[in-house]
């Protein structure tokens, strides 16, 4: 028995085999990668949600809007109707193209495919950021006059913020 098999130690590679990680390497695969990837779909769902809660609160200043508006004229409500769906522009603005490509970085089968589609989610997460830092509609939709508390900009950050730890 050697010394090695006594301290309950791993045997040293033999000519002619590779050591476990030299294996994962050589397919592309590391050891680390199975905890990133299951963090990577977990950003996309937490993207997903983000995206989920800005929906409702776009839609609750919605109905703040159309309820104080109630008694203005039929023509005036649809003018009102056409400038609501306006606010949608925001969620097609920073919409599931951040939690796709994370979730298909989370599947990738390499670490090629995973770098390259990060890339792809880094670049969507700094259009998403510029957007909600400087897009002055998120602002006006924070600092409506009907009373609703929307916090979107901050909901937003914090969402990307997620994000972007993961990338």
């Amino acid at each position: 028995m050697s010394l090695l098999q006594v301290l309950k130690l791993p045997l040293p590679p033999t000519p002619g085999t590779q050591p476990a990680t030299a294996k994962a390497a050589a397919s592309g695969k590391t050891a680390g990668a199975a905890p990133k990837n299951e963090k990577l779909l977990q950003a996309a769902e937490a993207w997903r949600q983000t995206h989920g809660q800005a929906n409702e609160r776009i839609g609750a200043l919605k109905a703040a809007v159309k309820s104080h508006c109630a008694d203005a004229p039929p023509a005036l409500l649809q003018e009102i109707e056409k400038g609501l769906v306006k606010l949608d522009d925001v969620l097609d603005a920073v919409d599931h193209r951040l939690a796709d490509s994370l979730a298909t970085a989370g599947k990738a089968a390499d670490d090629g495919a995973r770098t390259t589609e990060l890339l792809n989610a880094k670049a969507i997460l700094t259009e998403y950021v510029n957007y909600v830092k400087g897009g002055p509609l998120v602002a006006h939709i924070d600092q409506n006059p009907f009373g609703v508390k929307t916090g979107l900009q901050a909901l937003l950050a914090a969402g990307l913020t997620k994000a972007a730890k993961v990338i």
